[in-house]
């Protein structure tokens, strides 16, 4: 028994079996995937074809339809002669005239009308069954309370119904949220071309169904009338049944397709194979000796697990040679040498590598690189977004060189990170990393800093230097200079130390290029140096260069000059190019009635630079003006106060923000007003930010420092 229980076990958790469970599993769940969004789908197009067949009717059967006829169809006095000459023909309704009385000009009258309206009804009995659906029909609503109407004509292609005649006075069909009345009354009275209803059950007696709804018009463009088609539904759900069966027969199949796949296939390519593998695994780690037969390619037509049996015969081989000169490789030098290698690793894995580094920014482009002398170094380069619109560059030199310099120096850009993350002037993070580098610092080591903070809406960057060299600026067209501004004493030096701001502003096209000593100090076979002519030339030769090939192309400029001399320093460089941030607005004016339409002005000649769409400008416009004049009339009445609007664009949605001081009122806080209801029903207010709601992506409302932060965005 206890055999029995492992072989089930071992078999639950072999490869083979979890292959085909996983296969088949995977299978079953995209057919039932398939097939549900399959049936809705399915559902849906024939729904929609079904609506667009029984418009395609009802829009015909306007067409017989004579609108201007349509109320004298429906006078008292017409009702009864049409009817009796629907059902009799001329004999009836001339016996009817003369039980009235009815001659000369008026008789005349009634026959022309009764003529015209039995007509029509015959072309739509006639159209009523070529298009195959269920009922025809015209009605008159009563639009006092949009619950009952009156018949006009009915046409009736089913044993279900029975006809009405004209003039019976019907109850509308109660549904859910009486969406009868609804497109009745949309119909009606707000233009509404064309509406329908679907029934997924039966209701009194009668099948699942779509019935689609249409005005009729007078000349004049007055609703007098609908017209209405009923189409059954039970092709739609045949055809649903049948697609359903056949989503499931096909995944029954290709689950045994996988089966049958895994008998031939997976066994004899994967499974065997890397039992063979795992096999001899476990043989080499518990004898750690050369095989008789080694894993060789041809193992498998799987190329990852041929790939995987050669690199497990490599490994063996190298293994037992390793093995062998194991007492030759342990040697100090070499054990000092791994140290340094993995010392090297580490720092290279401590700074931002990957380029670009922001794939999903277009304000600008950046590159940095950083050549130590030695195998470590105590340079650095740092970059790192603060927040959506605040980019950190930092570049730094340590005092020193090898192991002692590369940890000084990721102490330092751990602090530097950390407290920029923190908030604040460069100043004051240089200030606050200088404090906590003096408390503990027994081997008096120091480092220059240079520390750049760019607001990437404005290309504005507030910068701070801890004794660093200075930064070199282009302005597009022109050349790269220099930049110089008051130094710091370098970190590491004394407590206590106070940094100054200085602000470089960045134009789109604008760079800036940032370096330690090293660039300029670079010598060559005479021991001449590169200087900061040198370096300033290379860079005006490579200005027209995107970031990458600048500081690739000073790199060559550096081993040329250099030749064969040795690297004596860390060699490190940041490039940043600006494009430009987001379209930034900001103005204030009075919360008056007066100053609404410079307020809309502003806000259109924003979005029209920004080629916003017409239609969306538009609509943005609507909601502007509710919120400007809801701010004019309520935030400081009796009294006149200031709104703040501020708009920007970032990418490609646009935020407007209004700003004042007057009284809190959170608008987003009352309820929404049900729009369901008539207008006298309604209360009065509510529609104003339920319009802006519904226009908006997204609205927000804060109360801060006793002011109301009302901010609404919108995808342009």
């Amino acid at each position: 028994m206890k055999t029995l229980n492992k072989t089930v076990k071992k078999r639950k958790t072999s490869l083979a079996f979890n292959l085909v469970t996983v296969a088949i599993l995977l299978i079953i769940f995209l057919g039932t995937a398939v097939a549900i969004s399959g049936y809705f789908r399915f559902t849906a197009s024939l729904t929609e074809e079904y609506n667009d067949s029984a418009f395609r009717t009802a829009e015909t059967a306007v067409t017989l339809v004579n609108a201007e006829s349509m109320e004298k169809y429906l006078e008292g006095d017409n009702i009864e002669p049409i009817n009796e000459y629907c059902a009799g023909g001329e004999a009836a309704l001339d016996a009817y005239l003369n039980e009235k009385s009815i001659t000369g000009a008026a008789a005349d009258e009634i026959k022309t009308l009764a003529a015209e309206y039995k007509l029509t009804l015959d072309r739509m009995n006639i159209l009523c069954k070529k298009q195959n659906v269920t009922l025809l029909y015209v009605i008159a609503v009563d639009t006092s309370d949009y619950q009952h109407f009156t018949s006009v004509f009915n046409c009736v292609n089913s044993e279900v119904y029975k006809p009405w005649l004209l003039g019976e006075v019907k109850s509308t069909t109660k549904t859910d949220n009486d969406v009868y009345q609804r497109i009745y009354r949309d119909e009606y009275l707000n233009g509404l071309d064309r509406d329908y209803v679907v029934r997924n059950s039966s209701l009194n007696g009668a099948p699942p169904h779509i019935t689609s709804l249409i005005p009729i018009k007078k000349a004049d463009g007055t609703v007098v009338a609908l017209t209405c088609v009923q189409r059954p539904m039970s092709a739609l759900r045949e055809g649903r049944s049948k697609y359903v069966v056949f989503v499931v027969i096909i995944t029954l199949l290709v689950a045994a397709t996988v089966i049958v796949g895994y008998t031939v296939f997976i066994r004899k390519q994967i499974v065997k194979p890397l039992k063979k593998v795992v096999k001899e695994s476990e043989r080499f780690a518990a004898e750690n000796s050369a095989p008789d037969e080694p894993l060789d390619e041809n193992i498998s037509r799987v190329t990852e697990i041929s790939s995987l049996a050669v690199s497990v015969s490599e490994m063996e081989s190298a293994t037992l040679k390793y093995v062998e000169s194991l007492s030759e490789i342990i040697s100090e030098k070499e054990r000092v040498g791994l140290e340094l290698s993995l010392a090297s690793r580490i720092q290279e894995s401590s700074i931002p590598s990957q380029f670009p580094a922001f794939p999903n920014r277009s304000e600008f482009d950046l590159y940095a690189s950083m050549t130590p002398a030695k195998q470590v170094g105590g340079d650095f380069y740092d970059f790192f977004l603060i927040d959506d619109d605040h980019l950190a560059l930092v570049i730094a030199d340590v005092s020193g060189k090898g192991v002692p310099a590369a940890l000084f120096m990721m102490v330092n850009k751990i602090i530097i990170n950390e407290r920029a993350l923190m908030g604040g002037t460069p100043s004051e993070i240089l200030e606050f990393v200088n404090d906590r580098i003096c408390v503990n610092n027994p081997a008096e080591m120091f480092i220059t800093v240079w520390l750049g903070i760019l607001e990437i809406s404005s290309g504005k960057i507030t910068a701070a230097n801890a004794g660093h060299d200075n930064p070199a600026i282009m302005k597009k067209g022109g050349n790269f200079e220099l930049f110089s501004a008051k130094h710091g004493v370098v970190i590491g030096a004394m407590t206590g130390m106070k940094y100054n701001d200085v602000e470089i502003n960045l134009s789109a096209g604008d760079k800036i290029f940032l370096y330690t000593d090293g660039v300029p100090e670079t010598t060559n076979e005479a021991s001449e140096m590169f200087k900061l002519d040198g370096m300033l030339s290379a860079l005006n030769e490579l200005k027209d260069l995107s970031p990458e090939g600048i500081i690739k192309g000073v790199t060559a400029k550096l081993a040329e000059f250099s030749g064969e001399a040795p690297q004596f320093d860390d060699t490190t460089m940041l490039c940043l190019e600006f494009f430009g941030g987001e379209p930034v607005y900001e103005t204030e004016l009075d919360a008056t009635d007066e100053n609404l339409e410079k307020c809309l002005g502003d806000v259109e000649n924003f979005l029209t630079a920004a080629k916003c769409p017409m239609p969306v400008l538009f609509k943005l416009k609507i909601a502007v003006e509710e919120l400007f004049v809801n701010i004019a009339h309520y935030a400081y009445a009796p009294e006149v106060g200031k709104v703040k609007i501020s708009m920007r664009i970032r990418d490609g949605v646009f935020t407007i923000t209004f700003t004042d001081g007057g009284r809190a009122y959170d608008p987003l806080a009352a309820p929404d007003p049900d729009v369901t209801l008539s207008a006298d029903d309604r209360e009065i207010g509510g529609l104003g930010v339920f319009m802006v709601k519904k226009i908006a992506d997204k609205v927000d409302y804060k109360y801060e420092n006793e002011k109301n932060i009302f901010t609404m965005e919108k995808r342009i």
